[in-house]
């Protein structure tokens, strides 16, 4: 074909790689992409507030991505690239969250250890226990 037949067909089909409306899905996918990225940051540095930012942050802009992901696999223009994307950055959320809950555990093991419980104050082994236990009974081997 040439240049002055193309140029008279200004609505000719071109091969595009992604969908016209995957920009919007490619914009949320990044956002995502950033939220992982800055949460896994902060989760680095162990300020409490920037990771509850980043933390909302990265669901908010999931949530967002989810919506737009699911719209476009009901229109079926869903792009193979931008899926398999959303996948890893999925995998990289349930990663990040594993990671937390294991840290969390790690955290009250250790506050256990470090101030452990008050037991009940009517155990037997609680500091008024001895009183409220009784007059024991001795059973002696025969």
């Amino acid at each position: 074909m040439t240049a002055a037949r193309s140029a008279a067909r200004p609505n000719a089909p071109a091969a595009p790689a992604l969908p016209p409306d995957s920009s919007e899905l490619e914009a949320s996918l990044a956002a995502v992409e950033l939220a992982i990225a800055t949460l896994g940051q902060t989760l680095a540095q162990n300020d409490i507030a920037a990771v509850e930012a980043a933390s909302t942050a990265l669901h908010d802009a999931m949530r967002a991505a989810m919506t737009q992901f699911a719209q476009a696999a009901r229109r079926g223009k869903m792009p193979v690239a931008l899926r398999s994307r959303f996948a890893v950055a999925s995998g990289q959320i349930a990663a990040q969250r594993e990671a937390l809950i294991r840290a969390s555990t790690r955290v009250e093991q250790n506050l256990e250890i470090l101030i452990p419980r008050p037991m009940a104050e009517t155990s037997v082994y609680s500091a008024s226990g001895a009183s409220q236990r009784g007059p024991g009974r001795v059973i002696a081997a025969s």
